[in-house]
């Protein structure tokens, strides 16, 4: 599948300062790069809280778009990724409570590594599954800063900033989250949690070209 908005060709090593600096000046299809670097991190993100693909990526576009609207406001105090995947955070969750409040109403209604071992990424990709099935199974509040920590790998900072709670409240809830996880979990998981952490609720390839496609279309409508 073709998209109509390829991603601008940049250097890798160019900083998101300045790619923002670029789309500030007027360039904005040099967004397009921020949202393909961070797209995955957002995902994860919504993904932690709403415990659902479809809405988690609903969430993150609506997450950029918001995003680029704000962009001026965008101060380098913190890392473009933590500013942004805040603003993820937020969108999740008031769609999570607004999932809520209708619950509560009367029921009317990827590229090809060559060198890869099959067998071994058929194992991992099992792996990650249950992963992700232990992981939606823990408490909200848990589960989220577990995601943000763990699979994302945000500092304590970035996730106390993200979830605008207190620093020690990350500790806290993260010490819970993996004794829960620990708990729920097999020996053989312990040894290789490692092992499939980098392929929990993927969002590259076509999924990730599908929401650069849709968020500059969007942008450029504008």
């Amino acid at each position: 599948m073709s998209f109509p908005h390829p991603v601008p060709a940049i250097a890798p090593t160019t900083s998101d300062a300045d790619v923002i600096a670029a789309v500030l000046r007027g360039d904005r299809a040099q967004f397009a790069v921020l949202v393909q670097r961070h797209n995955q991190t957002m995902y994860r993100a919504c993904r932690a809280i709403l415990r659902d693909d479809q809405d988690a990526e609903d969430a993150v576009q609506v997450a950029w778009i918001n995003a680029f609207r704000s962009l001026a406001s965008f101060r380098a105090d913190a890392s473009f990724r933590t500013w942004a995947t805040r603003i993820a955070v937020n969108e999740a969750t008031t769609r999570l409570r607004s999932r809520r409040r209708l619950a509560a109403l009367p029921m009317q209604e990827q590229t090809v590594d060559p060198a890869a071992d099959p067998e071994h990424d058929a194992f991992a990709s099992q792996l990650g599954e249950l992963l992700e099935r232990e992981i939606d199974a823990l408490p909200e509040g848990l589960r989220t800063v577990l995601v943000m920590r763990d699979v994302i790998e945000l500092d304590t900072a970035e996730t106390a900033d993200c979830l605008g709670i207190e620093e020690q409240n990350v500790r806290v809830r993260l010490h819970r989250a993996r004794h829960a996880l620990a708990e729920r979990l097999t020996q053989t998981m312990h040894e290789f949690a490692g092992l499939s952490a980098p392929k929990l609720w993927r969002f590259d390839g076509e999924r990730c070209a599908r929401t650069v496609a849709r968020v500059m279309a969007e942008i450029e409508s504008t």
